[in-house]
């Protein structure tokens, strides 16, 4: 079909196609094309609930999903962070358990060969195939390298755990001062709790908020009140739109 006939057609398309064309012709750049098909759209008139009620829930939908949006950002890591947090023990066992094997088999291997360049035949002390003689030439030095090799063990593992809790923190402080700022715009601005517009808008996700807030109260956070203010300034202008176009 040419773009005559194209044109010549605009007044038969169906709401549908009209608004495919119109998608494509925004995604390659035509505006031209894009608004010919919006100025040749039909008109209709509707008789519809009062703006003021209906257009208040809308707003209220698209703030608090776009809260959610920013908010959950911070809960996705704090995800992670619970399960790196649960592998935590496991991949210290681990570690120590490697390192004392690391430090067992460069002492046989030390010892076998000094053992060899010295001339001796058999084994070195405390590789004997008896094991109650390789018990009896224990060397004392030997237990308490291992003892000083763990305790240094201890202290480099011990900072994966100090990272995480550091890292957990911050994100669960950031996501609520996110959700302050959200609470004081609500109860400011739309009149209503947050947890009450939650429970409608997220509310296959409200129990997150929750998680989030007890997790705030295990460690002892509270949010920031200068970004939880900038947070509500921003989200009242946004409802102070949503109440104009109401009016």
């Amino acid at each position: 079909m040419s773009k005559n006939s194209l044109h010549r057609a605009y007044d038969r398309l169906t709401p549908k196609e009209r608004f495919r064309l119109d998608v494509l012709a925004t995604a390659r750049g035509d505006e031209q094309e894009s608004e010919r098909l919006t100025r040749t759209c039909q008109r209709e008139t509707y008789t519809m609930n009062h703006r003021g009620h209906t257009g208040r829930w809308t707003g209220a939908y698209e703030i608090t999903l776009r809260m959610y949006i920013a908010l959950n950002n911070e809960l996705a890591k704090l995800q992670m962070i619970d399960a790196v947090q649960g592998l935590v023990p496991y991949l210290q066992t681990l570690s120590h358990n490697m390192i004392v094997e690391g430090y067992f088999c460069g002492h046989e291997s030390g010892s076998r060969y000094a053992w060899g360049r010295a001339g001796k035949d058999g084994e070195p002390p405390g590789y004997e195939e008896d094991i109650e003689e390789s018990e009896q030439n224990a060397d004392p030095a030997t237990e308490a390298d291992v003892d000083s090799l763990e305790a240094t063990v201890e202290e480099y593992l011990g900072f994966l755990p100090e990272v995480l809790d550091r890292l957990e923190r911050s994100l669960a402080s950031d996501a609520l001062s996110l959700w302050a700022g959200f609470c004081a715009f609500c109860e400011e601005c739309v009149g209503v709790g947050a947890e009450k517009i939650v429970a409608v808008v997220l509310e296959p996700v409200a129990g997150r908020i929750e998680d989030l807030e007890a997790r705030a109260e295990r460690l002892g956070l509270k949010p920031d009140s200068e970004t939880g203010e900038e947070i509500r300034k921003g989200l009242a202008e946004s409802w102070r739109v949503v109440e104009e176009r109401g009016v």
